[in-house]
């Protein structure tokens, strides 16, 4: 490639990054785009880096380097069927052993492929013992797969080389507090975060086993710790399978991990046992609310509410079960209903907001959205909300100065950055608008977000 164009690519594809020359010296093309490459990854600009780094990859294309950078670029833009897909072209051009299995472990556990973890893994640390990435997820594989012993072995190596680490001393105290109460302590006491000290909360209380194992289960649900959640209450049903509180709890813990027939088969037990119990009853009908059947929700539900009508939740569900079936008037008074009982609780308006917005009743969801950016002031995802519901009702000066609050407040809201990309190519300011879309790509965001941003990209009045 003549210099010229050479700098001229980087240019346009990178616009920081100049490669190392000098007058009289011959320019190395491979090494200045794997340099642009990295310098646009650590400062954010992913799209840009990912081009660079194929750039590489086609001037060298036996060189297993530009396929591992671009595999740790994957598994820092969560992508990893393409990171897999990466580190795959790399291992077959003969990249370093060590590297590859690596991050294999790593791309295996974000996609759930515990089996793999436990593979890929054991082999890193076969060669390099003190890997605590590495580690940390075969200790999770292990939880994921009910292997209890296992995990607590794999925690305790890594607490031996980072005593001070917390989500360590965490995961370990909450594993121990299944097992042996006694050893949890220490560990959920130095550890000091919510779960620790909630699961720490529980052991001063008491209580026989199966009941001990049902709480830690819902102390791990309520701070998003499913597959915890899981173990403690596979255990706790075990031990008292007519425990309906128990069966209705690891029910939600298996539909949040998405297996949704054991779930199922749980929260009906739990409902066979224990009719007159809203616990039970609420999970069997959000079970079926969060699977897209309002109607076979609805029963369960008004039974929950029946049975403990002072509890916001119940009549938020009611709501989303009346809005699903197009009953926007009777979904509106529950959502009433569940804000007089929670006034001043910012997940109650951002739950009633959204529910507003997705069945088009945006008058209201404005008015749910400004409240939920006055109890959270400081909060992009607030604004994000506020400003996506001025958009939806029509009024764009507002939706604008909501979204780029939004976007100050949280710099890797990805939404937001979308919701300013509709909202410029709405006015038909197409340069702008594509900026936005560029840098909600550039973050790590789903797979549908990403897919519904490639398809604003790829209209043809886009430049």
């Amino acid at each position: 490639m003549p210099l010229v164009a050479f700098l001229l690519a980087l240019f346009l594809l990178g616009g920081c990054a100049t490669p190392p020359t000098a007058v009289g010296l011959t320019v190395d093309p491979f090494s200045a785009y794997l340099m642009a490459g990295d310098r646009l990854a650590a400062s954010g600009r992913r799209m840009a880096a990912e081009e660079i780094y194929r750039q590489a990859a086609a001037l060298r294309p036996a060189d297993p380097v530009p396929y591992l950078r671009l595999a740790h670029l994957y598994q820092t833009w969560e992508r990893p069927r393409e990171g897999q897909a990466a580190v795959e072209a790399a291992a077959r051009l003969g990249a370093p052993t060590l590297e590859v299995e690596s991050l294999r472990a790593a791309f295996c556990a974000d996609l759930g492929d515990w089996e793999g973890v436990i593979s890929h893994g054991s082999a890193v640390l076969q060669s390099d013992p003190s890997d605590q990435e590495t580690r940390r997820r075969l200790a999770q594989a292990y939880v994921a797969l009910g292997e209890v012993e296992k995990a607590i072995g794999e925690y305790e190596v890594l607490q031996r080389s980072a005593p001070g680490d917390p989500q360590i001393g965490e995961r370990l105290g909450v594993l121990l507090a299944m097992r042996e109460p006694e050893a949890a302590w220490p560990y959920l006491q130095a550890a000091r975060t919510p779960l620790a000290t909630g699961v720490l909360q529980m052991l001063e209380e008491g209580g026989e086993t199966a009941y001990r194992l049902a709480r830690i289960g819902q102390i791990c649900l309520a701070h998003g710790e499913p597959w915890l959640a899981a173990l403690a209450l596979e255990q706790a049903v075990a031990l008292r399978p007519a425990y309906a509180d128990a069966q209705a709890l690891l029910g939600e813990a298996l539909r949040v991990l998405g297996r949704e027939e054991e779930a199922l088969a749980h929260l009906t037990a739990a409902v066979e046992a224990a009719p007159q119990s809203a616990l039970a009853q609420s999970l069997l009908g959000l079970h079926y609310l969060e699977a897209g059947e309002p109607r076979s929700a609805r029963p369960y539900l008004e039974a929950a509410y029946d049975l403990d009508p002072a509890n916001p939740a119940f009549s938020l569900y009611l709501a989303r079960v009346y809005a699903a079936l197009g009953w926007h008037d009777v979904a509106g008074a529950w959502a009433d209903e569940a804000l007089r009982l929670a006034p001043d609780d910012p997940d109650m308006w951002e739950a009633v907001a959204r529910l507003y917005l997705e069945y088009g009743m945006t008058d209201r969801g404005v008015e749910a959205a400004r409240r939920l950016a006055e109890l959270r002031p400081d909060d992009g995802v607030a604004y994000d909300l506020l400003g996506w519901a001025y958009f939806l009702n029509g009024d764009r000066h507002q939706a604008e100065a909501s979204l780029l609050q939004a976007v100050r407040l949280s710099p890797g809201l990805g939404l937001a950055y979308c919701h300013l990309g509709q909202l410029y190519s709405s006015v038909g300011d197409r340069e702008r608008a594509r900026m936005y879309f560029i840098r909600a790509l550039d973050l790590p965001i789903d797979q549908d977000l990403r897919e519904r941003i490639e398809g604003f990209l790829d209209m043809p009045d886009m430049p």
